[in-house]
């Protein structure tokens, strides 16, 4: 399986920003960055991925959604989305 890796930033509902990389490796998407921030998010508690003015949301299965922004090349959310919902 092909690994993606993206520039981002990220926050689980009000929280905190953090900023670091998203890379998904099934059957996990990992966020991690800011020294020891890491999230693991199984891909199938995923229930929703919208793309919305500069951000992509993402539903999950009994937890808060997560808010991601890319810092990377432009085109790259509307690729992470398209991967988190595939």
């Amino acid at each position: 399986m092909r690994r993606h890796t993206y520039a981002i930033w990220w926050n689980e509902g009000h929280g905190p920003k953090h900023v670091g990389k998203l890379e998904i490796a099934r059957p996990h998407a990992f966020l991690s960055g800011n020294g020891s921030t890491t999230l693991a998010v199984p891909l199938a508690d995923i229930t929703g991925v919208e793309y919305r003015r500069g951000e992509v949301r993402v539903d999950r299965r009994g937890t808060t959604a997560l808010r991601i922004g890319s810092l990377d090349a432009p085109g790259t959310l509307r690729e992470l989305a398209h991967s988190l919902e595939s």
